[in-house]
């Protein structure tokens, strides 16, 4: 017994992702307010967010999650970031796991 080793199975294992995306506000300066609409989402645990210049004015919400690897979960995230209020695109530019 002492060469026994106890193992649970590989589908018991949940890995955790991090997704990034990038969030176009519809007008300058409407940044503050989707990132405190992001710290809401209970979908995802918001780990970082900044701001970043674009283009003309504008600049884009870079806002970065950790979830369990679950089927859909980014894509119901996205949903969830469009439904905020004075955010015109949300892109998902990566994703990893940790």
């Amino acid at each position: 017994m002492s060469g026994m080793r106890l193992c649970r199975p590989l589908g018991d294992l949940m890995a955790e992702l991090m997704a990034v995306f990038r969030i176009m506000p519809e007008e300058p300066g409407a940044e503050q307010s989707i990132k405190e609409a992001l710290g809401k989402i209970k979908s995802a645990s918001l780990k970082d967010v900044r701001i970043e210049p674009f283009a003309f004015g504008l600049n884009a919400v870079i806002a970065a999650f950790v979830m369990q690897e679950q089927e859909g979960l980014i894509e119901k995230l996205e949903e969830e970031i469009k439904t905020i209020p004075k955010v015109s695109d949300v892109r998902l530019e990566h994703v990893s796991r940790i």
